[in-house]
């Protein structure tokens, strides 16, 4: 539909518009295309690379998180061969002062060691069989142990059933001081020789010592706000580099859930994704689009520019060349339009140049000369043709003469009392008068069917009224206006084709039934299956060729002996009433053979059908 405007707009433009069009579009398409390829390479060019490194970055910080969870791992285990530890952890019974001291020595003495060996944690707890807490904190701070057994996630670490685990990023709410800041914490469920819970340890460290982020990364990361996230199988945040860089606040991100997109059908971010630690965390690189193709927007800024200010110079110089390519044209214009009028005095003052155009204007120049020369050799050829013609006319025999003739035959034939042969000439003469066309100005189809009707009066004569016509047409139908000799040629071909049995009757039927949009299908049946299915379709699409022998094809299949065929009558439907108006023919199971027609429902129409 577009398409269809586009072309007809260009189609009614004039000559210097086109011209100037053709210009624009020759000439702005291939600097769009290489501007936009151009544009697209570099900001896929950039966008690989941004891929690769994620990619190669996101493959480091796998292998670190894996090191991370091995580390830890034989850290917390550890402490299942420290007996001392583990035998203080099982103890349920209440300590006494020595036993007390003695404890509090051996256990900060481990404390010390852990926070020698691994500086990055902030704070080491151990929780006993019987529900006590020791913890020793880097900073002057206290741990709030009612406060920690309230967490939720310390609820969750004691429902599990995995032996080391890590929490998502929480806040430190069961502190005594830094109770804003944010931490997650590494532990392990200890279980004695037997498998009897005997506690767990606990280690809270700074989320930003999770992984450790290098310069490259940061950098890239400030530029293209990249961003780099950690989570479990549940999608709980672990890790956010942009928590750990401070471009966000803990506490607005602290207890998101975070699902990676890697579908790729928002196109606004990067996203990469692999897992770690047996899939128990993953890891996902964001790397925003927009940012990143931010540095290559200056190429599309300039090829804007540079259109724009080649459309200037393109227009101006179509502008002169079209005019000076059409101003030619125009005079020729001027010049036919006086052609038109009768003029042919009117010549073209030839251009000075050699060109098409030039040459075209001479040549114009010559056929008008040589038009005034045979105008008046054409004129008079012509005049002596019609007078021919018309001499042709007076030798054509008179219709009349015709009638007159026929009457005399059965003036006769009723004289002799020979009343059957005195009808049959008159239903005959009848039927030349309708045929000649010289009765009716106007063909109704009260015409063809008398037409018809005497058609089948005629055939009864010769085959012993073997023939029956049942027509059941309204007046309304009977008084619309058609082409003339319709219904008798398919009555014909219904009893070349269907009357094989001299035994029995042939019933035809005319039927009407009126559409929806106001016309009418006439339906012609007879009661003989003569035609297959597949000969009917074979017909209706040789009836649906405009040129498949329509109105210069007097024969065709059903029709051998030089009558009006189908394909005739299809044809001169199709020329009198347009496409929609058609001739089809179908084979009926119940019925037999079925025409149908489709003509438009009028009272009248101008001029003479014929």
């Amino acid at each position: 539909m577009i398409i269809s405007t586009i072309r007809r707009r260009i189609g009614e433009m004039k000559l210097r518009n086109k011209l100037m069009f053709s210009y624009f579009v020759a000439s702005i398409i291939p600097t769009i295309v290489i501007g936009v390829t151009i544009y697209h390479l570099s900001a896929k060019s950039v966008e690989d690379a941004s891929r690769e490194f994620a990619s190669m970055y996101i493959s480091q910080a796998t292998t670190n998180l894996n090191d991370f969870v091995d580390r830890y791992n034989r850290s917390t285990r550890s402490v299942l061969l420290e007996t001392d530890i583990m035998d203080i952890l099982n103890k349920r019974n209440p300590l006494t002062m020595e036993e007390s001291i003695e404890t509090q020595t051996m256990i900060s003495r481990y404390f010390g060691r852990v926070s020698m060996e691994y500086p990055e944690v902030e704070t080491v707890m151990l929780v006993s069989a019987g529900g006590t807490i020791y913890h020793y904190t880097k900073d002057p701070d206290k741990v709030n142990t009612d406060r920690l057994l309230e967490q939720v996630w310390y609820k969750r670490i004691q429902e599990s059933e995995t032996a080391l685990f890590i929490t998502p990023v929480h806040d430190k709410s069961y502190y005594g001081k830094s109770k804003d800041d944010a931490t997650f914490t590494v532990g392990r469920i200890l279980r004695n020789y037997n498998g009897s819970y005997a506690g767990m340890i606990l280690l809270d460290m700074d989320p930003a010592h999770l992984i450790n982020l290098n310069e490259d990364f940061l950098m890239l990361g400030n530029r293209y706000n990249i961003k780099m996230i950690i989570t479990n199988d549940e999608g709980e945040l672990i890790y956010h580099s942009d928590g750990a860089t401070g471009k966000t606040a803990w506490k607005d991100i602290i207890t998101d859930k975070y699902f990676a997109d890697l579908s790729g059908t928002g196109k606004a971010n990067i996203v990469l994704s692999k897992d770690a630690d047996d899939g128990r965390l993953r890891i996902i690189t964001e790397i925003p689009l927009k940012n990143l193709l931010a540095t290559i927007s200056n190429i599309k800024h300039v090829t804007i520019w540079s259109i724009m200010v080649f459309l200037f110079f393109i227009a101006l110089l179509s502008i002169l060349f079209s005019y000076k390519i059409t101003k030619p044209v125009l005079n020729l214009r001027r010049s036919m339009k006086q052609v038109e009028l009768g003029n042919y005095t009117s010549l073209i003052q030839t251009p000075l140049a050699n060109d098409e155009i030039s040459n075209l204007v001479k040549s114009y120049n010559k056929m008008i000369v040589k038009i005034k020369e045979l105008i008046e050799d054409v004129y008079l050829a012509g005049l002596k043709r019609k007078q021919a013609q018309f001499l042709a006319l007076q030798a054509q025999i008179n219709p009349h003469m015709l009638y007159n003739t026929l009457e005399s035959i059965r003036m006769r034939a009723v004289v002799k009392e020979q009343d059957d042969i005195a009808e049959m000439i008159k239903i005959l003469a009848r039927m030349f008068r309708h045929s000649l066309g010289k009765q009716h100005k106007h063909n109704l189809v009260r015409h063809e069917v008398e037409y018809a009707a005497n058609f089948l009066f005629l055939q009864n004569i010769r085959y012993d009224n073997r023939f029956v016509l049942d027509v059941r047409l309204s007046d309304r139908v009977l008084d619309t206006s058609i082409i003339p000799l319709v219904f008798q040629p398919i009555i014909e071909n219904s009893i070349k084709h269907g009357f094989h049995n001299y035994e029995s009757q042939l019933h035809i039927t005319i039927e009407e039934e009126f559409t929806e949009s106001g016309d009418v299908l006439i339906r012609i049946t007879d009661d003989r299956f003569s035609m297959t299915a597949d000969k009917a379709l074979e017909i209706n699409e040789l009836l649906c060729l405009s040129d498949s022998g329509g109105m210069y094809q007097s024969t065709d299949e059903g029709n051998a002996d030089g009558g009006i065929g189908l394909y005739n009558i299809a044809e001169r439907l199709r020329l009198q009433y347009g496409e929609t108006y058609v001739l089809r023919v179908r084979s009926d199971e119940e019925a037999g053979t079925v025409v149908e027609m489709r003509i438009p429902l009028q009272d009248d129409i101008e001029g003479e059908l014929s």
